[in-house]
């Protein structure tokens, strides 16, 4: 059986996603931001090491803490059109006056890639802007949406590489044509499903 452990961390309280195979050992990351020593004592409750760690895009609240888990031998997989934001101010760090720890991604995923890791299997959606290289990770029922899909809401598209246009695009074209329900596990606030945002979220079309 799937697992998820969710922790808001950092600042700015992003979603960091532990998810794992309960008849297996290690475990995937989604979305390190900070608090490192945190995600990792959730880890050791629940009896799992990091495998790899897969990040929905390159801003600093999502993958501050990606450096950690590399340095300890985790696969740190994102999109291409992100990974300059591992190594500019365009990942927003220096807006908090804290540093930024760069590390080098492992894999670039591009829009279809499945990345099988930890005895699952995700699928990449890529879902541009917010910013050019945002994405989305399908596992079964569960979609980990990063900051384009929030629930009643989507992300922000006014920070580098974002588009307003795309990001409606994204949503609209990619995430609300999709076949089935999913549960809909957020980059910030609650979890949704993707039913009901399809229904209530104000960039649904009418």
């Amino acid at each position: 059986m799937i697992k998820v452990i969710m922790l808001p961390v950092g600042l700015l309280e992003a979603n960091c996603y532990i998810v794992y195979d309960d008849a297996r050992t290690d475990a995937v990351i989604i979305d390190p931001g900070a608090e490192a020593s945190r995600i990792e004592r959730e880890l050791d409750k629940a009896g799992r090491s990091a495998g790899a760690v897969l990040l929905t895009h390159g801003h600093f609240d999502h993958c501050n803490a990606a450096h950690v888990f590399a340095d300890k031998g985790a696969k740190v997989y994102m999109h291409e059109a992100d990974e300059i934001m591992t190594r500019s101010a365009l990942n927003m760090c220096e807006l908090t006056g804290e540093p930024f720890n760069g590390f080098r991604p492992s894999v670039l995923v591009e829009n279809g890639t499945v990345i099988d890791e930890c005895g699952m299997s995700f699928r990449t959606i890529h879902t541009p802007g917010h910013t050019a290289g945002s994405v989305c990770y399908m596992l079964g029922d569960k979609l980990f949406t990063g900051d384009t899909l929030f629930r009643l809401g989507v992300g922000r598209a006014d920070l580098p590489t974002g588009d307003y246009k795309l990001l409606v695009h994204s949503v609209r074209e990619i995430l609300f044509r999709l076949q089935g329900d999913y549960t809909v596990f957020p980059g910030h606030g609650e979890l949704t499903t993707l039913s009901f945002e399809k229904q209530h979220n104000m960039f649904a079309e009418i």
